[in-house]
């Protein structure tokens, strides 16, 4: 594996942002109840956005994207990925602004190593209330296909087929651990029916003080916590205000992970501490696979458009000491999408497309890039004080 950056000796907790007063998480739980007393180093690994683009779902070979990561995502304990599309196999596949995709594209992703995923987003319910119940029983059947095919568990969160059952967030157990995951979103493109899919929006004072009193009520009955939240402004390099004290205030409130997408972009990352307990805030991993970087100009590595087309897995380490996770590492390792002389576009570690038989002029740009994405997680992943 390609390691472009680590930063050490710290403690964190992980969160996936969620709902409202009530979290909107499907539970698609496997595993034992009983809960083995000695807990392994967990190794979490948070990627981007999942989009799918008309150049992505032509791929006649959907497992390539995935080639040059996959062994990443295979030695960690839990890798996690943001699905934004409905994925409803009874209409045909369609890009933006509408989308809809079908289930082998996302179970390419699974087999190469994600295990969680997020289903809240502006995207999800694009298809309408019908749409996003198709994406639940999607979710479902993929999960017992790899359960089957694999015996790996696959577990997702964000919404639900049933709006008379309450949100709840999934249970995740693992080497030793039993994690908490939800995951919500900030707004959707089109509003399903309500029941469906929660909605927290960081600018509703009301909203998110009901919210982060519920997780603050049932964090503790975790040994972590994951949180994912989608939502922000697109394309921005810097989170605006209001979303930063949202996600603060989940730390606080007990949440280890807060993990970030919509952006298309990265943003910086912030491990804050609350009674000797870090927590890590991810507010935006931009896109792990798209076609929007597929327009870049290799002639300007610099413009602002170049950071849709790469950003990072963020690798986390928790141990686990004295009742509480203990955060141990956080890696930035990053990645870009680029187009092969298929017209194929496939995920690769930034890193190695600065030494790689690639030509000019793009390994002057992939070196610039490189270079760029290695100085900004040197600058912004920011500890306290």
């Amino acid at each position: 594996m390609n390691r472009f950056f680590k930063k050490t000796a710290v403690t964190a907790v992980i969160f996936i942002l969620l709902l409202s007063s009530q979290l909107f998480a499907v539970e698609f739980s496997a595993g034992p109840e009983i809960i083995p007393s000695v807990k392994k180093e967990l190794n979490l690994s948070f990627t981007g956005d999942m989009m799918a683009h008309v150049i992505n779902y032509s791929m006649s070979d959907y497992s390539l994207i995935y080639k040059d990561i996959r062994q990443m995502m295979t030695d960690d304990s839990l890798t996690f990925c943001n699905v934004e599309f409905p994925v409803n196999p009874d209409l045909p596949q369609a890009s933006f602004p509408v989308f809809n995709i079908h289930s082998d594209y996302v179970k390419a992703a699974l087999d190469a190593g994600v295990d969680v995923l997020s289903i809240a987003n502006n995207h999800t319910a694009d298809q309408g209330t019908k749409g996003l119940i198709a994406t639940v029983q999607s979710m479902e059947n993929l999960s017992a296909l790899i359960k089957d095919e694999t015996g790996r568990n696959i577990y997702f969160s964000g919404a639900k087929q049933n709006p008379d059952i309450p949100f709840r967030p999934v249970t995740i157990y693992k080497d030793g651990w039993k994690i908490g995951y939800l995951a919500v979103t900030q707004f959707s493109n089109v509003k399903p029916e309500e029941g469906y899919m929660q909605l927290v929006d960081f600018r509703n004072p009301a909203e998110t003080d009901a919210f982060v009193d519920w997780i603050s009520e049932i964090t503790e009955n975790y040994d972590l916590f994951v949180l994912a939240y989608h939502g922000g402004v697109e394309y921005y390099t810097e989170p605006v205000k209001s979303k930063t004290v949202l996600f603060r205030r989940l730390a606080a409130a007990g949440v280890d992970v807060v993990w970030g997408h919509h952006p298309h972009v990265v943003q910086p990352v912030d491990i804050v501490e609350n009674n000797g307990r870090r927590s890590v805030l991810m507010y935006s991993l931009g896109n792990f696979i798209s076609g929007q970087g597929r327009i870049a100009d290799p002639a300007l590595p610099e413009e602002e458009w170049s950071y849709t087309g790469d950003s990072a897995i963020i690798q986390v380490t928790f141990d686990f000491s004295e009742g509480a996770p203990v955060l141990k590492d956080v890696e930035a390792v990053p990645i870009a999408n680029i187009m092969t002389t298929d017209r194929d576009v496939v995920i690769t570690p930034l890193q190695q497309l600065t030494h790689d038989a690639v030509p000019e002029p793009w390994m002057s740009y992939f070196l610039e890039r490189y270079v760029l994405m290695h100085d900004y997680f040197i600058r912004n992943i920011r500890y306290p004080g």
